[in-house]
């Protein structure tokens, strides 16, 4: 596997097919061209390798984060986690796995009744945490747990925390991400997580689709906020984890929110997959404010077709021009987002076309604030059959704020499954 530094010419080279005066959406012919960029300028005319990092050894890396602060660059991958230089030089490599290891044996422990086998360790997350200068890394092994280690030295004084955080195979997704949360943001931060539900084991049952997870040390990776029947956790409820597989493309926190998108079917009983947008209040102890609404990208050039399948996504500055295509600020918060077709006998796989939709986090508040008010004023219906049956919407009166709710015992969100459409209809 092989990562390199690249310099592109952005526009000649066609990533951005689009002008940003007028549009904003492109089309990506090739999905397999989307990939992490480490240094982006548009300036010359060609692609020029710069540096480049190789380890014939390892099939894929997984992950990849950089140090904001210093430039060192980290990288996930299966049975290895690297440390490199700013100029992607080698400085530490660390063996990760295989070891021997059984989806029958819990977190804890493995009675010797179970057959165990040498199992890879598939990086699953790998965030910074920059509070503490950690290095946070996740694998599949030992039903997903995950690993502290020191920022400036990965190999010194990891310690392993042996609490189920992510998916616990190479395939299921899992997005993870540290911002403000329980029990006192914006001081406290939490690591939140996004996992799909894996077959196989007793024990996954027990790890929450969605959870904001401690970073404190006496509680580290478990549920920030617990009570007896709420907390800081959302579970897809037993009847439906199966047969109703979410997964998670990427997370991100705005203004008080924390965000996940996903891919999931449009109804339990449906085979359309769509893109929703998941979104829970910061300061929500039992995620009451945990609510989904559907996102499209969607081209009138091409008749009204409609990617609904996203691929990768990053969230950042909208920059003067296009803060003035969208009526925002340079300094508010823009998502850009990578769709792809379904196949058309495969609907959760995406086709090789793609498109670019850029949203104005702005328009994405707003879309979910009308979205609860359309309840707060009983219209719909409140609840995802996924994990708990819907009720109609009750009108209720003098409520504003965006993450209050009707009913504090109702944690199933606010009409996530209206006909709200959260789509820009774009030309390209």
């Amino acid at each position: 596997m092989e990562l390199i530094i690249l310099f592109i010419s952005c526009y000649h080279q066609g990533f951005w097919a689009h002008d940003v005066k007028s549009t904003f959406a492109a089309p990506i012919m090739k999905r397999h061209l989307i990939t992490i960029l480490l240094t982006v300028a548009v300036a010359a005319a060609s692609s020029d390798i710069v540096r480049s990092f190789t380890d014939p050894a390892v099939e894929r890396f997984n992950h990849l984060v950089v140090d904001k602060n210093t430039g060192r660059v980290y990288i996930g991958a299966v049975n290895r986690l690297y440390q490199l230089s700013p100029e992607l030089e080698l400085v530490i490599a660390e063996v990760t796995g295989p070891e021997l290891d059984s989806d029958e044996c819990s977190v804890l422990e493995c009675t010797t009744s179970v057959n165990k086998k040498l199992t890879d360790n598939v990086n699953k997350a790998l965030v910074i945490d920059y509070t503490t200068t950690r290095l946070i890394s996740c694998g599949s092994l030992f039903q997903g747990i995950c690993s502290i280690r020191n920022l400036h030295n990965i190999s010194d004084a990891a310690q392993e925390v042996r609490e189920a955080v992510v998916a616990n195979n190479a395939t299921a997704s899992t997005v993870a991400f540290i911002a403000p949360g329980p029990p006192n943001p914006p001081v406290s931060q939490v690591m939140y997580v996004g996992v799909t539900f894996t077959l196989g084991s007793p024990y996954r049952s027990e790890v929450p689709a969605v959870s904001s997870r401690s970073l404190d040390k006496g509680k580290m990776f478990t549920i920030a906020q617990t009570a007896v029947t709420t907390g800081t956790r959302m579970f897809v409820n037993s009847l439906a984890r199966e047969r109703y597989p979410i997964t998670y493309v990427y997370g991100f926190s705005s203004e008080r929110f924390s965000y996940f998108l996903t891919t999931q079917m449009k109804h339990t009983t449906s085979s359309q997959f769509i893109t929703k947008l998941v979104r829970v209040c910061q300061d929500d102890e039992n995620y009451y404010s945990y609510t989904e609404i559907p996102i499209d990208c969607i081209s009138e050039a091409q008749g009204g077709r409609k990617y609904n399948l996203v691929q990768a996504a990053y969230v950042g500055k909208a920059g003067s021009d296009l803060a003035g295509d969208l009526g925002i600020t340079a300094q508010d918060d823009v998502l850009f987002a990578v769709f792809s077709e379904s196949e058309p006998l495969q609907v959760n796989r995406p086709s090789d076309l793609s498109a670019l939709c850029v949203y104005s986090l702005k328009a994405i508040r707003r879309k979910f604030m009308q979205n609860i008010k359309t309840c707060f004023n009983g219209v719909g219906q409140r609840g995802l059959d996924f994990i708990s049956p819907s009720h109609p919407c009750v009108p209720t009166e003098g409520v504003e704020a965006e993450c209050a709710i009707p009913d504090p015992r109702d944690r199933t969100g606010i009409c996530p499954q209206s006909e709200v459409d959260l789509s820009y209809t774009q030309t390209f």
